[in-house]
């Protein structure tokens, strides 16, 4: 399959990139950091909202979704770095995670960059949100799903769908794909393939990824994927955005096509953005 350029669409991103304006919550977010003994100079620590900031925006821009004013949660915080850039980009935005441990780093990490305004929540038990039906427009699992216990998981789609607002979106974005030998964040070979019985026989659990079906219909069935909507096409833009994508990735595309499914349910880390159709009831 031949890619082209994408023709250019409104910008939601902005110009300058965050940087940090308070050099005390600087100070104090990377002595906190390495009294948790995490390195400051980590791309996953003291860079991750760099890192983020050359991904996210690019991603909404090819599906043209403007978060200036939108309500927006990111869904497993960790230190936040996705919540900083969607503030910086406009949006109110609520932050969850389960680790009362990580939750003081990650307001660190938002205050030094210079936004005190985005509201933590620390939620054991993610099966009960403490947010009204509808409140979202958009919520981000960013690497998350595949955390969460998995006779839980069906339980948390479910009220993450309920926070959803009718016409609001849930983007799915690193989370590993059970599909592929290999799992991305342990870098086991074939532990996806292990069947979760043999963890008792094992001692401890394995680390495995989700299958695509489970993060594309657990949501519920009033949900579009706009990746198999528009044919992969803002999929393939927005790695052209992140300086153009591999043969491999064209002929993913090219195979989702065929199979008539969104290209991020077939990738190592899967990445779809899936649009409330109606409401649960509807």
């Amino acid at each position: 399959m031949r890619a082209t350029a994408p023709a250019p669409v409104r910008t939601c991103r902005r110009e300058i990139a965050p940087r940090v304006v308070s050099t005390a919550k600087h100070n104090a977010f990377e002595e906190h950091a390495q009294s948790m003994g995490l390195n400051p100079s980590d791309v996953w620590v003291g860079g991750y909202v760099d890192y983020e900031w050359n991904h996210l925006p690019l991603i909404l821009e090819a599906y043209k979704i403007d978060p200036r004013d939108l309500c927006i949660l990111e869904f497993g915080c960790n230190i936040a770095a996705s919540a900083t850039v969607l503030a910086h980009l406009g949006a109110k935005v609520c932050a969850i995670d389960v680790s009362p441990a990580l939750l003081p780093l990650a307001r660190l990490n938002a205050e030094r960059y210079g936004f005190p305004d985005i509201d933590f929540f620390c939620v054991s038990d993610t099966r009960t949100l403490p947010f009204m039906d509808g409140q979202f427009d958009l919520v981000i699992c960013n690497s998350v799903l595949e955390y969460v216990e998995t006779e839980h998981t069906a339980s948390v789609q479910r009220e993450i769908d309920r926070i959803v607002k009718v016409g609001g979106k849930i983007f799915l974005q690193g989370t590993s794909n059970r599909l592929w030998p290999r799992e991305v964040h342990s870098r086991r070979w074939f532990v996806n393939y292990v069947p979760r019985a043999a963890d008792r026989f094992l001692g401890k659990p394995l680390q495995r990824g989700i299958w695509p079906w489970t993060a594309r219909h657990g949501f519920g069935p009033h949900y579009k994927n706009l990746d198999a909507a528009d044919g992969g096409t803002a999929f393939l833009e927005s790695r052209f955005r992140m300086g153009g994508p591999s043969k491999a990735i064209r002929a993913l595309v090219w195979l989702a096509s065929k199979l008539r499914v969104g290209p991020g349910m077939l990738a190592q880390n899967i990445s779809c953005i899936l649009e409330k159709q109606t409401s649960n009831a509807g």
